[in-house]
């Protein structure tokens, strides 16, 4: 049985945290939406070459996952609430579900983020869970 994909990006832009305030005007919300869209595109991407190197191979076809699972490692030991650096990998979470060709409404997130200090790479590591 293949091993879990894991899928490394950076640490979401901090404009893209819940508790992010986007400002007042259109042009606020415009600048949040281009980010959110581009993490969204990232993780998409990320995730299809990462399948395309695991399992499009002859004869291996693409498991169903199960879930997903987050490990944030920051560039300091001041850690973001685990509400927010969760939150802030929403759009990276449907760009991966995009990818997967399934509703983020049923890709579940099945154990408790990590944190780490990681100063030399921070990032934020998506390990997709395979069904049983």
């Amino acid at each position: 049985m293949p091993d879990p994909l894991v899928i490394t990006l950076p640490i979401p832009d901090r404009r893209i945290s819940p508790n992010a305030s986007t400002g007042r005007g259109r042009g606020a919300i415009m600048r949040k939406s281009r980010i959110t869209r581009r993490h969204k595109t990232n993780a998409r991407l990320r995730t299809l070459e990462l399948l395309g190197e695991q399992y499009h191979k002859p004869g291996v076809s693409v498991p169903a996952f199960a879930g997903y699972s987050l490990a944030h490692y920051f560039k300091t030991a001041a850690f973001r609430d685990d509400d927010n650096a969760d939150g802030a990998c929403k759009a990276y979470r449907d760009g991966i579900a995009d990818a997967l060709g399934i509703d983020d409404l049923h890709f579940p997130k099945l154990a408790l983020s990590t944190f780490a200090k990681d100063a030399a790479n921070p990032r934020v590591e998506i390990t997709l869970h395979l069904a049983p």
